[in-house]
Formats: C-alpha cells, sequence, structure tokens
C-alpha cells in the first residue's frame, strides 16, 4: 500500500489567516503556549459566533476579515496594527526597504498575504535582510530569496508574489514610528 507524506496541520484547511495572528502575536508578545492556544481558540469562536467558521476553513480569510480578527479579536495581544501600503503604488525595493526597517525593532512582526504559482497563503514575516525574507509559519514556510519574489505578477524567475496591499505591520502599542 502507498502511503505517501501524512499532511501537516493546515494541509486540509484554510486557517493561515489564523495561525499567521497567532504567531505574529507569539513573536510581539512571547506568548506560552497556553496563550497562544486561548488566541487561536478565540479566533475561532469569533469565526463560529460570526457563522463563518466553515467558510472560513474550507475557502480561507479574506484581508478584511483578517482586519475584524486582528481589531475584534487579538488587539489585547497586538494593539498596534497597520497597513502602510494599504492603496499605495511602491516599489518593490521601497517595499523591501520598508519591511527591513520596521522589523528592526524587537517584538514586531509583518502579516503578509503570499501568492503565485505554488502558494495562496498568509505567513508572518520575522526577519529580513538584503538577501532574503524569512518567515515563521504555520506549513513550515522558511524563507525565499530577494532575487525570487516579485510584488507585481509571478513568473518563472519570479514565482512568489509579495502582497504589499495585504501586508499589516504588527507591534506593541506605542513600538511604531510614525
Amino acid at each position: 500500500m502507498k502511503r505517501g507524506k501524512p499532511y501537516l496541520q493546515g494541509a486540509l484547511d484554510s486557517l493561515c489567516a489564523v495561525y499567521g495572528v497567532v504567531n505574529a502575536a507569539k513573536i510581539i508578545n512571547d506568548l506560552t503556549e497556553e496563550d497562544s492556544r486561548d488566541l487561536f481558540n478565540k479566533i475561532l469562536l469569533y469565526l463560529e459566533e460570526k457563522d463563518i467558521l466553515g467558510n472560513a476553513l474550507i475557502n480561507g480569510i479574506n484581508i478584511g476579515l483578517v482586519g475584524s480578527i486582528l481589531r475584534d479579536v487579538a488587539i489585547d495581544k497586538i494593539p498596534d496594527r497597520f497597513m502602510p501600503f494599504k492603496n499605495k503604488h511602491i516599489t518593490y525595493d521601497s517595499f523591501w526597504n520598508e519591511i527591513t526597517q520596521f522589523l528592526e525593532i524587537k517584538n514586531r512582526a509583518i502579516l503578509m498575504a503570499i501568492n503565485g504559482y505554488q502558494w495562496d497563503h498568509w505567513s508572518v514575516v520575522s526577519h529580513i535582510n538584503n538577501i532574503q525574507i524569512f518567515f515563521f509559519d504555520s506549513l513550515k514556510l522558511r524563507s525565499f530569496l530577494r532575487t525570487r519574489c516579485t510584488i507585481v505578477k509571478p513568473t518563472k524567475a519570479r514565482p512568489h508574489l509579495l502582497c504589499p496591499h495585504h501586508t499589516y505591520f504588527l507591534s506593541k502599542e506605542g513600538n511604531r514610528d510614525e
């Protein structure tokens, strides 16, 4: 009997955004496992109360719902959140540089949508340098080379689409530079 590899957590559900919020809160606040489970449960109960848990499990969570979760459920763990690229035209270099500058301060994280040929996923950017972007991710995504990413349209040479308009900068209250 051919079994193949086992499915990993999240392989059959579409809760990457929920894991992203929890993982970002863990970076920002050094959450314990108990605190992380509590936040995860609160998010699921929130989705259930809104009668959208089933849809979220199957189809994922859009940018508007991510914002609602951050505002209505995770506000005590992630009090400072903003979307610096919302409705703005930005170059790839500017995008990369702003992420780099934001993450230079401890207890910050970035929740970002990633698309392309292989991805339709929410992940947490934990750190970045001139060569790579690194993730704290529910699907064990580790990093992408800068030269393999784009913010416009994926190609074979640049298959990873980082989505500026679906990017949240997250931190503790008062840490953000205005």
